[in-house]
């Protein structure tokens, strides 16, 4: 089975976040713990991040089997402790799971994953560079104590030492820095000491924000952020030699610390785009991104292993189809002189509509999902190959301007993507995976209905696409002029005019698509009718974007109202040019803000409004 979620997590020497998000709805969630730093303390950091994913797991109700997970952790950098991590998790059988160390997420969402060099100063210091080839390159990371020099533990460890030095060769406190420290070590010796031998990686960052505090004011302190910005341009200088990229600063101490970098550096140095959480997020998403294409590379191999056969196949499918049949009416085509060709196109044209009309049944239950869907916020999704593809698209375009609704509401989705409107796109409306990923890319959910429209009923992209919006719980409808072909055993609700062989044998183009085109205006037609878009026969939502439809809601208005134009026009600037609102404040005299509340009180039915004021 496909995964259904990705699962970042981006775990430190302080924190550990994690984000869960659903590959089909775009819900996300996001969770935070403790440390989850290998180097520091191995045991607790797999103790942490198994809590975390049982957290998720309960919350969202899923299966560990249904998540691609990247993990980004402090420590993962060497490869003994990423595999013995690995082996931790033995007992969660993800979809995919890869491991790397939290500076190479943070690479990764620095800059949308585009070549960058990064240091990334928090508890610990790393630096690291994604170069043009996609490989990544650490400097660094030693960890505490012998390392991270310009990390937070570091600064902490060394203030610490300050304090030692000046109990030790003043018998009292110097400095602000020591007060301040003292309140949170103990102030005695033996309270200290005792701090000092529990103390773990991040206690000592945790005292970095004191020194950052007193830096204005007290010079020991500012002599420490001092060395600390030294120590962290050595990082960056080190980072950046290899290779000119852009260099960005990240990290719990990224801010604090850029002031007391030198101009030169600075002026080097960008914020991040992303954070570590975003940079696993996207490696998560990568994960699934090749998944799906190894998952097509093998149904591609079994494809050239059965080509024969499938060509076979194919032939046998067409022999059964109508539209693929040669019309008796017809024969002579090559022979006919224009003004016959066209009588016999116009005389199989008439056809159409009534085939159509034998349909009327199945388009009214295909109606009544697709207003439940809108009342809901939900969409109306086409999805096609070739004509038919260009024919949802057709019609998903025309509903903005005309119904005032967002282009996000009716959606035609076509084999091959945008560049098939124009070209066809060879290959594309043969693989079922490439419906379901169009599917993904814009989050489909069960709320939405799916239009699949294939005029041969077997297309395996619109197929592929229908099995997938079926598996979420959506309502799915197919148009076909094949009845009985496969595509109606893949969908709730199968709309089949038949409209018998074409004037060109197989061009499904013509009467075909006409027939396809007529169920399309019915289906989003009646359902905004049934939203309220209309008053009488009169498109009251109509959107006057341009001259033109300027002009045609004025026309509505006179003719819903009949007011002169005078009225029409001002009604409409008093309303911003909504034609329904502009109606209402001439049939009721309500002002534009009170006509707004009664639309929506009467759910946009502009009838229902306009009696209820003459009540």
């Amino acid at each position: 089975m496909s995964a259904q979620y990705i699962l970042g997590i981006d775990g430190g020497g302080t924190k550990t976040i994690a984000c869960l998000h659903h590959l089909v709805s775009g819900k996300r969630i996001e969770d935070r713990k403790g440390a989850s730093s290998l180097t520091n303390d191995f045991d607790g950091a797999v103790a942490t991040i198994k809590e975390i994913i049982d957290d998720l797991l309960a919350i969202e109700q899923c299966k560990s089997s249904d998540l691609v997970v990247v993990m980004g952790i402090a420590g993962a950098g060497n490869k003994s402790q990423a595999h013995k991590l690995r082996r931790a998790f033995n007992d969660f059988p993800f979809a995919a799971l890869d491991i790397v160390s939290d500076a190479t997420t943070s690479l990764y969402g620095a800059n949308h994953g585009r070549p960058v060099a990064v240091v990334a100063i928090g508890t610990g210091s790393v630096g690291a560079y994604l170069d043009s080839s996609g490989k990544t390159h650490i400097v660094g990371g030693w960890g505490f104590p012998v390392g991270d020099d310009g990390g937070g533990a570091k600064l902490g460890f060394n203030a610490v030492k300050v304090v030692q030095d000046e109990l030790d060769n003043l018998q009292q406190q110097n400095s602000l820095l020591t007060g301040a420290l003292l309140d949170k070590l103990g102030n005695d010796k033996e309270a200290i000491l005792n701090w000092l031998g529990n103390a773990k990686p991040f206690n000592f960052a945790e005292l970095a924000e004191v020194v950052f505090k007193l830096a204005p004011r007290c010079n020991v302190a500012l002599a420490l952020v001092r060395q600390h910005a030294a120590d962290v341009e050595k990082l960056i200088e080190l980072t950046h030699q290899a290779e000119q990229l852009p260099i960005v600063l990240m990290g719990g101490l990224a801010q604090p610390t850029l002031p007391y970098l030198s101009k030169a550096i600075q002026d080097k140095c960008l914020l991040p785009v992303g954070s570590s959480l975003d940079g696993a997020c996207l490696l998560a998403q990568r994960k699934v991104e090749e998944l799906n294409k190894e998952k097509q590379r093998i149904v591609a191999t079994k494809q050239d292993k059965t080509n024969v056969q499938g060509t076979s196949e194919l032939l046998k499918q067409l022999d059964h189809m109508v539209s693929e049949e040669r019309n008796a009416q017809t024969m002579g085509l090559d022979l006919m002189s224009a003004k016959d060709v066209l009588a016999k196109i116009n005389a199989e044209d008439k056809l159409v509509p009534l085939a159509v009309e034998k349909c009327l049944p199945e388009i009214e239950q295909a109606v009544e999902h697709v207003v439940t869907a809108f009342k809901k916020g939900a969409r109306l999704i086409y999805i096609g190959a070739g004509t038919s593809g260009r024919l949802g698209i057709l019609d998903a375009v025309e509903c903005p301007p005309t119904f005032s609704v967002p282009s996000e509401q009716v959606v035609g989705l076509i084999a091959g993507g945008h560049q098939a409107i124009c070209k066809a796109v060879e290959g594309a409306e043969d693989n079922e995976l490439l419906g379901v990923n169009d599917l993904k890319a814009i989050n489909f959910c069960k709320d939405d209905v799916l239009v699949g429209i294939a005029a041969s009923g077997r297309t395996p992209y619109v197929i592929g696409a229908l099995d997938y919006a079926r598996d979420v719980g959506s309502a799915t409808v197919a148009v076909t002029c094949n009845p009985g072909s496969e595509i109606t055993k893949h969908a709730d609700i199968s709309i089949a005019p038949l409209v018998g062989p074409e004037v060109l044998t197989g061009s499904t183009r013509l009467k075909s698509g006409t027939a396809q085109k007529l169920v399309l205006n019915m289906i989003t037609t009646t359902s905004m009718i049934r939203c309220g878009k209309s008053y009488g026969n009169l498109m009251v939502d109509v959107n006057a974007s341009n001259e033109k439809l300027y002009a045609r809601a004025i026309r509505i208005v006179m003719q819903a109202t009949d007011c002169n134009e005078a009225t029409a026009k001002q009604a409409l600037e008093l309303t911003d040019y909504q034609a329904k609102l502009a109606i209402l404040h001439i049939l009721t005299g309500v002002e534009p803000t009170h006509g707004k509340a009664l639309l929506e009180t009467h759910q946009g039915f502009l009838r229902a409004a306009v009696e209820s004021c003459q009540k």
